[in-house]
């Protein structure tokens, strides 16, 4: 999983991102919702990245380029020290590199310009600017997945889900982090990108569901593409490395883009609580069939109608409870639509 986020120097293009936080000043530079930092470079492999952009994009090209001739991922590694140190400790970079081919065991590799390849060999990693707080959220979510013997396909948007909501309730603009959040798994040699997901924000402390702010976010050809009532606009977020032509990428997907904005055929749809950490995650399996939970229906000119059945207003709008026996600071529903 990626956010969106990036440092630069210039003024941001757009004044909020598309979940409604404003692009800041942080430490003398600007964040904005601009990138996407996960990059496929292989059918079966994929690089997720954090620190200077500018030098990230040349190491992940360079991997692309000899990922094939290289024997083994110290070989691969060892040839990016030689080719690219000594490092600048001004521009740091780390990467994650997740490798599942069809015939051989998956590997999650962890490098750094600091330190180089990770010898040590663990089932998760974070990267980037996170407080130590929300790094020491990530055992513990895995954990509660783990533990509740859910199925593999769901946990990425389970996890997905929950970081995006720690995204609304923390300013994490102010650690040089925000925007959607997605991601994607790699499975026995193919890359899986989440499914199309609807995020719904409301308000659940008001006596009624009356207003609410939706964001459509899907994947097509390595693009992460982000319709966001907060904007009101459809955005595109791509890597070069992985995509070289948006212009050629857009003409070739725009006017499926259209429509599929203003259709409800998403796979998941992730109700997330702006006054408490209340997430609430709908599985579409079937979209030939009306679902028991809600029905959207878009009226034109950006607006749609939105009806919600009594039991997910009820799950909605069920209040947070402390229990004081060290239970995660959140409540998650899960429910088959």
């Amino acid at each position: 999983m990626a956010d969106t986020a990036a440092t630069k120097s210039s003024l941001p293009n757009f004044d909020k991102s598309s979940f409604g936080q404003l692009h800041d000043k942080v430490r003398g530079e600007y964040v904005e919702e601009s990138l996407l930092k996960i990059v496929p470079i292989a059918p079966d492999t994929a690089i997720a990245f954090a620190g200077d952009v500018q030098l990230a994009t040349a190491i992940i090209e360079f991997l692309k380029e000899n990922f094939c001739s290289a024997e083994t991922f110290a070989n691969l590694f060892g040839k990016v020290n030689a080719s690219f140190g000594p490092f600048d400790p001004k521009r740091p970079v780390e990467l994650l590199l997740a490798y599942a081919p069809s015939n051989g065991d998956p590997k999650l590799i962890h490098w750094n310009s600091k330190h180089g390849l990770d010898s040590n060999q663990f089932d998760y990693y974070t990267i980037g600017s996170l407080t130590s707080y929300h790094a020491a959220l990530t055992p513990l979510v895995l954990s509660m997945l783990v533990n509740g013997k859910l199925a593999s396909g769901r946990i990425l948007p389970i996890l997905i889900a929950i970081v995006q909501s720690y995204g609304i309730h923390s300013n994490i603009i102010e650690q040089n982090v925000g925007g959607i959040i997605f991601g994607l798994r790699v499975c026995n040699g193919k890359i899986i990108w989440q499914e199309d997901t609807n995020f719904v924000l409301y308000n659940s402390t008001a006596e009624k569901f009356e207003t609410f702010d939706l964001i459509s976010a899907f994947v097509r050809d390595n693009v992460v593409v982000v319709n966001s009532s907060f904007t009101n606009d459809i955005r595109g977020f791509a890597h070069s490395v992985s995509t070289p032509s948006i212009q050629a990428w857009q003409e070739s997907w725009n006017s499926f883009i259209v429509s599929h904005t203003n259709s409800d055929k998403y796979r998941y749809w992730v109700f997330l609580s702006t006054a408490k950490k209340v997430i609430t995650v709908l599985l579409r399996d079937n979209f030939d069939n009306e679902n028991n939970y809600f029905s959207l229906q878009y009226l034109g000119d950006g607006n749609f109608s939105f009806g919600l059945s009594q039991e997910l207003m009820a799950l909605l709008m069920e209040p947070l409870m402390d229990r004081g026996d060290g239970s995660l600071p959140f409540r998650l529903n899960f429910r088959n639509a």
